[in-house]
């Protein structure tokens, strides 16, 4: 029964992802059409497998998800489709899964922009910009210096999913190893 309920909530996490980032990469955007019953599906999948227990691990995966990328998403960091494909993965994973995906998605992001940038000869640009918008914010004891706007003049936009979702990745590619 659990190989049965890791290979189908595994399955369901990498198509649903795979078609984010396809879409992502494409359009920039993550349409609700996606997340929405990736959500729904992560919560039955789990329900069907482990009952309530499988329901609060579902909600348990969502709210960490949301709550880690509420403050990336405020200061312009990350879209709310990445936002709503991450809390979907938290559905389908827990809590426990999502955190790993999270960190990892997180990192993968930082060597992707850096790499990015150096690529397009702007990485010394964005990190005196970085630097000055820190100052500005410790100056002013306030997170506002700190928040970005995609649509700005001479913003950098990536598609954030590519990361996160080669962190869920990953992290599905290790605890199937771990369980064989």
């Amino acid at each position: 029964m659990i190989v049965l309920r890791e290979t189908a909530i595994f399955t369901t996490t990498l198509l649903f992802v795979a078609a984010c980032i396809l879409n992502d990469v494409r359009t920039l955007r993550i349409p609700n059409r996606l997340t929405v019953p990736a959500m729904l599906v992560g919560i039955a999948l789990n329900a069907c497998f482990a009952g309530w227990s499988g329901v609060q691990t579902s909600l348990g995966g969502f709210a960490l998800a949301t709550l880690v990328l509420l403050g990336p998403f405020a200061l312009g960091g990350v879209g709310a489709g990445d936002v709503k494909m991450m809390s979907a993965v938290g559905t389908l994973l827990g809590p426990r899964l999502v955190f790993q995906s999270l960190f990892i998605g997180i990192a993968l992001g930082g060597v992707f922009a850096v790499v990015h940038l150096a690529r397009i000869a702007r990485l010394q640009e964005k990190v005196w910009s970085l630097a000055q918008m820190v100052g500005a914010a410790l100056t002013m004891r306030s997170l506002a210096p700190l928040k970005v706007s995609a649509g700005a003049p001479h913003a950098v936009v990536l598609p954030y999913s590519l990361p996160l979702g080669l962190g869920t990745l990953g992290v599905i590619a290790l605890a199937m190893a771990g369980n064989s």
